[in-house]
C-alpha cells in the first residue's frame, strides 16, 4: 500500500474525455514501436497487425503516440495489397528479413509520414494516419542506400537447393 501526500475528490477532478487529444501536425516523425499486437476487424472478416508507435528525438511531440493498423487479412484484395506493401516497407526499414512474430517489431525505430484525419460522427476527434512507412532518417524505401536495405534483401543463412539430376 502506498499513501499518497494528498486526498483527491472524483467530484472534483476532470474526466479524460474533457481533455482535447490533438494528433501531431502531418509530418514527418521518427518512431519507435513501443507495442503490437494481432487483431481482429470490427466485422470479424479480417486481420491486421496493431502498431504503437512512439515519436522519438522531437523536443516537441517526443512521447506523443501515434497508431497505424497494417492489414493482412481482409475480403477486400485492395486492402490485402496495401497492407502487405505496407508491411514490406515495414520490414525492410527495421532491417527484419524474416517475420512470423509481431513482438518482432517492438523496440525497432523507423521514419513515418502522417497526415490528420478529420473526425466522423462515430470518432468525433482528428487523428493521425499514417500514410508511409520510412527509415528513421526519413529516406523512402526503396532507395537501397541504406545498411538495413541491403541486409533485409539478403538471407540470413545460405539457402541450400538440391541439384536436379540431368536425367
Amino acid at each position: 500500500m502506498a499513501r499518497l501526500e494528498q486526498t483527491y475528490y472524483s467530484d472534483q477532478l476532470p474526466r479524460s474525455s474533457d481533455i482535447a487529444r490533438e494528433p501531431v501536425p502531418a509530418g514527418t516523425y521518427e518512431v519507435q514501436i513501443t507495442d503490437t499486437d494481432l487483431k481482429t476487424t470490427r466485422n470479424g472478416d479480417g486481420r491486421y497487425i496493431w502498431l504503437e508507435l512512439t515519436v522519438v528525438r522531437n523536443p516537441e511531440y517526443n512521447d506523443r503516440k501515434i497508431f497505424a493498423n497494417i492489414n493482412i487479412s481482409n475480403p477486400s484484395q485492395r486492402a490485402v495489397d496495401i497492407g502487405r506493401a505496407q508491411l514490406g516497407d515495414v520490414l525492410e526499414v527495421t532491417g527484419i528479413s524474416m517475420f512470423n512474430d509481431t513482438d518482432m517489431l517492438k523496440g525497432k525505430l523507423l521514419g513515418v509520414k502522417v497526415k490528420v484525419q478529420e473526425g466522423t460522427p462515430e470518432h468525433p476527434n482528428k487523428q493521425n494516419n499514417v500514410t508511409q512507412f520510412l527509415y528513421p532518417d526519413g529516406t523512402p524505401t526503396g532507395k537501397g542506400a541504406n545498411p538495413h536495405a541491403l541486409k533485409a534483401a539478403q538471407p540470413d543463412a545460405p539457402v541450400e537447393r538440391k541439384r536436379e539430376r540431368p536425367f
